[in-house]
């Protein structure tokens, strides 16, 4: 969607694009992503690509994409202390104390046994780079949360989070970042799997300022008769917007790709809003009165 991709600062977010793709190895394609270490991702796209392995049927399971055609692969664990990255320049350098939105989509390879909870995104202003194939000792912005194991081999699973810039960040880094000592692992095929490794797709990876979803094309002439609290919140949560208006007024919600989603009334006084039934992503609230439009871009992650 333009107006996302306009926000997002991930360049090629769902490895869409390819560049001189002839191999399945992630360095031959999904440009302008690259590997920071010797250890190499594969690159899944389509259902009979000219390169890369099958995005539908591979030699490592069956998943469809999250979004698109396209995803990739990597080695979580393999081996002792062997693990797989991939790397991008931002599209933007990252601004000191402003938050960011970062989030990516995971899906355990099911041909593979093993599971693990340790994936998480580094953001930094240099490549972190390893001349070998082992773990990258940093601590990323965001990660899955410790103790929620990755099983789920059918559907995709939402790894996000709000971080606030050091400033100079200019790569993301997404992969495992522990040590064999310190990474979860757990049989999640009951010795069934093929292959004695955690391996996982990923997919859909969007990093956004948040103050991009405050000033840029919002529209107010209530002045300060409508509120919203808060423009961003987790799927699920209840969110409030407050009118002085004495008056009724409508209200609908768009996804940022213009579909209207949610309508109804605003009420003189305190309205809560429920969000359960929204996937992750930008909408755009708008509430009118007779002569006067507002509107607020919000955020559910």
């Amino acid at each position: 969607h333009p107006s996302e991709a306009q926000m997002n600062l991930v360049n090629n977010p769902s490895f869409e694009d390819t560049l001189n793709c002839d191999s399945i190895h992630f360095i031959h394609a999904s440009y302008p992503w690259f590997m920071p270490t010797n250890c190499t991702p594969d690159y899944y796209y389509g259902l009979n690509p000219t390169c890369g392995n099958s995005a539908l049927q591979n030699p490592s399971g069956f998943q469809m994409p999250y979004e698109g055609i396209a995803y990739v692969g990597i080695f979580l664990t393999d081996g002792a202390n062997t693990r797989d990255y991939i790397c991008s320049a931002l599209l933007n350098t990252l601004i000191s104390g402003k938050q960011y939105y970062l989030e990516f989509f995971v899906s355990r390879a099911n041909l593979f046994a093993l599971a693990t909870d340790d994936i998480g995104a580094y953001i930094s202003q240099q490549i972190p780079i390893n001349s070998g194939c082992s773990f990258l000792p940093y601590q990323p912005q965001v990660e899955n949360p410790q103790g929620n194991i990755l099983t789920d081999s059918l559907n995709w699973t939402k790894i996000s989070g709000i971080f606030t810039a050091q400033g100079g960040e200019n790569y993301l880094t997404i992969g495992n970042f522990k040590d064999s000592t310190n990474t979860t692992i757990i049989d999640a095929d009951s010795g069934n799997g093929e292959y004695n490794n955690a391996y996982y797709y990923i997919d859909k990876v969007s990093l956004i300022p948040l103050d991009s979803l405050q000033g840029i094309n919002d529209v107010n002439n209530f002045g300060k008769s409508i509120n919203v609290f808060p423009t961003f919140f987790t799927k699920g949560a209840t969110f409030q917007v407050n009118s002085n208006i004495s008056q009724d007024c409508n209200f609908e919600l768009f996804s940022i790709d213009g579909r209207k989603v949610l309508s109804g009334i605003i009420q003189h006084g305190n309205n809560y809003l429920k969000s359960e039934n929204l996937i992750s992503g930008i909408y755009i609230l708008c509430v009118y009165g007779e002569t006067k439009v507002f509107s607020k871009k919000i955020l559910v992650y």
